[in-house]
């Protein structure tokens, strides 16, 4: 399956959910039935809905102890915001937002130690932020040498995509390529590589424009798993017809909880996987 993005790209800062009737995603669905070659399939079930303001451009999702840091993106609208959640109640209560200027368009994020570090997309800038305070304060920022799209860790170096079917393990000294791992399904390469988290030793990825993540052996590049997500998609939907594309991915390692959100949806999903062995 080779995903082509060249519709999608001219698309990216698009909001109007309408649009994506019209272009033409990745045929994913015929591949929830290769597990007999080797790619395990699950379907994301939903066991809490999380409120969420409907408004954030959701790019970036990230677990900090109790704090859950998220990036949105769009111009005029991208931001830095601090989220102390209450997991045991299900409340999410924003503490800080910093403001990205007027001509970035937020990305990313990922967490190490103390320092924060937010992509943007075509503007070329990897913010930086110690977060060892009660406030994140700006330190200078990286230059980014591609486009910026999503962004994880593996605790001592970045994992950052750039819409491609390309991954990039960065120093976190300058933000220089270390490595490279070419993502692929069943010998195909797999683009449109958005949000990242590392959740067991694997990367996971949001498809975008599809309501599927990709699990990917950070050692062969190769898919391992995929991540059905139509429920939650169609219950955003539901509660907000403004509500658009899957895009967040936290893990919760102190609780081994899994939550996913999407581009201006009203919830945070706490979900579950439920092994999926035919589609309809």
């Amino acid at each position: 399956m080779v995903i082509v993005a060249a519709a999608g790209y001219f698309f990216r800062g698009n909001i109007n959910g309408l649009w994506l009737a019209k272009v033409t995603v990745p045929q994913l669905n015929d591949l929830l039935a290769s597990k007999a070659n080797g790619i395990n399939i699950f379907e994301a079930e939903i066991v809490r809905k999380i409120p969420h303001n409907p408004e954030n451009f959701v790019q970036g999702l990230q677990f900090d102890g109790d704090v859950l840091w998220e990036g949105t993106g769009l111009y005029g609208q991208s931001k830095l915001i601090k989220n102390k959640f209450d997991t045991q109640g299900g409340v999410l209560t924003p503490e800080h937002e910093v403001a990205l200027s007027q001509n970035d368009f937020g990305e990313g994020i990922a967490v190490i130690g103390n320092m924060l570090y937010q992509l943007t997309w075509k503007e070329g800038r990897v913010y930086r932020y110690d977060i060892s305070g009660e406030v994140p304060v700006p330190v200078s920022p990286f230059t980014n040498d591609r486009e910026g799209w999503g962004l994880a860790t593996n605790g001592q170096r970045l994992i950052a995509s750039d819409g491609s079917n390309i991954l990039t393990i960065r120093s976190t000294e300058d933000f220089s390529v270390e490595e490279a791992i070419e993502v692929q399904l069943q010998g195909t390469a797999v683009g449109l590589l958005n949000e990242l988290e590392l959740i067991e030793g694997k990367i996971w990825a949001n498809v975008w424009m599809t309501p599927y993540i990709v699990v990917v052996d950070p050692e062969s590049g190769r898919v391992t798993s995929i991540i059905d997500c139509r429920k939650l998609v169609a219950d955003a939907k539901a509660s907000d017809p403004n509500a658009n594309v899957l895009n967040g991915i936290a893990w919760d390692s102190a609780n081994d909880d899994l939550y996913l959100t999407g581009k201006k949806w009203p919830w945070i999903y706490q979900v579950s996987l439920r092994p999926e062995y035919t589609v309809e």
